[in-house]
């Protein structure tokens, strides 16, 4: 099981005032849940209640992790950025996971507040990683321009290749292209024109550097850069507003860009194995409040 899923509800207020929430998490493989939720402050102090954790983002956002049950029943533990304990939840998930509701409790326990969520479809990367893996793939560059009008999605793993062809940019209707496990040095700039992409895997390439052409993209969804030698991210990473998922892990990167913070549809970063200081992290975290955060 290895699930990310974006849910919108809410939390009763002490005021039995509802307080609109977003909530996404990961259900991984051993059932362990971590994510987070978020909301804006709009009822005044009573919003206290819920969440008394707040930053300079308009936005309140805590983390969850916890363990989904075999009965569906769970019980998640919620924190703030340094992890301090605020609160729990506990409650059942449907079956098919559209749907779920139980109480949070304070971090004393004292105070119980009931919450309902409900799953919204189309929303979560884990929607374009299902969608682009029923595509038909083709495994060979030339045989993709000769069908270019065709071409939905190109795995081209481990094929030794150090740059793309020039005629890739007559695919019109692509959406996917892996490019693990290559030889690419910089981002391949024929990408830049694919502007029907929303799936993109250069992991385990050689990148040193990402044009800044990349800012094209507006329909990407899913951007895997692990495992390569990036030292900075261009600053147009910020154009792409639409970015779901983004894993820049195992690199060389000491900071982010500031623009990171218009990525506001992220749901999950994975910058982990990279040369943070401690105080960079947190301005991260400021910088992407709704945002699901691997930093180990």
């Amino acid at each position: 099981m290895l699930r990310n899923i974006v849910y919108e509800g809410y939390i009763l207020t002490e005021s039995n005032e509802k307080q609109d929430i977003s909530l996404n998490f990961l259900v991984l493989s051993d059932s362990t849940m971590v994510g987070s939720y978020y909301y804006e402050p709009s009822l005044g102090s009573d919003s206290v209640e819920i969440a008394p954790y707040y930053h300079e983002s308009p936005y309140s956002s805590l983390k969850l992790v916890g363990k989904l049950h075999p009965d569906f029943s769970f019980y998640w533990v919620e924190r703030t950025e340094t992890d301090s304990i605020t609160g729990f939840f506990e409650g059942k998930l449907s079956l098919d996971f559209k749907f779920a509701a139980g109480k949070r409790s304070d971090k004393k326990e004292e105070k119980f507040y009931n919450f309902e969520i409900k799953q919204v479809t189309g929303k979560s990367y884990w929607d374009y990683i299902k969608k682009n893996r029923g595509l038909y793939e083709y495994k060979n560059l030339d045989e993709a321009i000769e069908n270019k009008h065709k071409v939905l999605s190109i795995d081209v793993e481990n094929q030794h290749l150090k740059k793309l062809p020039n005629e890739l940019s007559q695919l019109d209707k692509i959406v996917s292209i892996n490019l693990l496990g290559n030889y690419f040095e910089s981002f391949p700039t024929v990408l830049s024109q694919l502007t029907t992409l929303d799936e993109i895997s250069l992991s385990s390439n050689r990148l040193k550097k990402i044009s800044n052409k990349i800012g094209r993209l507006k329909n990407l969804r899913i951007l895997i850069m692990n495992f390569n030698q990036l030292k900075k991210l261009p600053k147009e990473i910020g154009e792409l507003t639409n970015l779901l998922y983004l894993d820049i892990g195992n690199n060389q990167l000491t900071s982010l860009p500031e623009e990171i913070k218009y990525l506001t549809n992220l749901q999950e970063l994975h910058i982990n194995r990279n040369q943070l200081s401690e105080t960079e992290k947190q301005r991260i975290r400021t910088l992407l409040p709704k945002c699901v955060i691997h930093f180990e």
